[in-house]
């Protein structure tokens, strides 16, 4: 706490020197990276899903048709904002370009809905990981950068060796929610260390952005393997399937 009020004091003094520029109209955004009018039109849901954190039609506080169906493998979903323009643009610039001042807004965003509407909170953060070949190659895990984002307020411990991506898997995009599926069976394994006996009974996985759910799916499922009890899926954005 102490090393971070020096990091506190220097960032005002840059803002204060360096007035920063919104991200997505250019003009002075004051501390923050968007201005006040950016900021305010973010696509939210007002009244989302519990489970899967899609928009409701009604203002009451229940799980949609589809979970009802056929319920997910975790428990509670939260996310920050709809995956819609501007989101979007802010994604692909956290997640292929690594701006973490675009990945700073959604992980304020998701920090705020969590704060809002998290029924008490898990006991550490698992960021969705990538295969080891891919992560050393982009050298980056926005993930793992979100959930680093939302440990410190929140005071919870971020796991990123308790869940791995056990086998190399297509790119999602392209395929439908069937294939995704498919594509993704068997992907995660939570290392026997961590597991066995379980330590942890109560976890949130964090990523980007939730679609189809079927990356979070195998996660949640291998962490349920494990012995793990309640997941939480945390994700900064929430597309339509």
């Amino acid at each position: 706490m102490a090393a971070a009020l020096p990091r506190r004091r220097l960032q005002r003094l840059i803002d204060l020197l360096l007035p920063r520029c919104c991200l997505l109209c250019g003009l002075a955004s004051g501390s923050g990276n968007l201005c006040g009018p950016c900021r305010e039109d973010l696509p939210r849901t007002r009244h989302p899903c519990r489970r899967c954190a899609l928009p409701l039609a009604t203002g009451a506080d229940t799980v949609c048709g589809a979970c009802l169906r056929r319920p997910p493998a975790w428990d509670s979903a939260i996310a920050g904002l709809n995956y819609a323009f501007p989101v979007d643009y802010l994604v692909c610039r956290f997640k292929f370009n690594r701006s973490l001042a675009a990945g700073d807004v959604l992980g304020h965003e998701l920090l705020g809905e969590i704060q809002r509407r998290a029924n008490g909170l898990p006991q550490a953060l698992v960021p969705v990981p990538l295969h080891w070949a891919r992560q050393l190659r982009r050298q980056f895990n926005q993930a793992e950068v979100l959930a680093r984002q939302l440990a410190e307020p929140l005071g919870l411990p971020v796991l990123t060796r308790l869940l791995y991506r056990s086998r190399h898997t297509r790119a999602q995009s392209g395929l439908d929610a069937k294939d995704r599926r498919r594509n993704l069976a068997g992907a995660f394994t939570v290392r026997n260390s961590a597991a066995n006996p379980p330590r942890w009974t109560n976890v949130a996985l964090v990523d980007d952005v939730c679609t189809t759910g079927a990356t979070l799916e195998a996660c949640a499922l291998a962490l349920r393997k494990a012995g793990i009890r309640r997941v939480s899926v945390w994700v900064a954005s929430r597309s339509p399937p």
